[in-house]
């Protein structure tokens, strides 16, 4: 099994933050989905919106933290 290359420039850099935060983003959301579905039923709907405004705030978060960075 081979290694990836660090990022070598700035928007590699970027996009491996983006990565980094939609995924940290996305794993709470459907983790809270599934909670709420539980109770309320309609695991589908409750894990797509969750897990997509879990998507969202990571990404917009994860933006934020490189340009202070940056």
């Amino acid at each position: 099994m081979s290694q990836l290359p660090s990022p070598q420039n700035s928007s590699d850099q970027e996009f491996t933050y983006m990565a980094i935060g939609m995924v940290a983003g996305a794993v709470p959301g459907i983790i809270l989905g599934l909670l709420l579905a539980l109770s309320l039923g309609n695991p589908a709907m409750w894990v797509s919106i969750t897990g997509g405004l879990g998507i969202v705030l990571g990404l917009v978060l994860s933006r934020l933290i490189y340009r202070k960075k940056k």
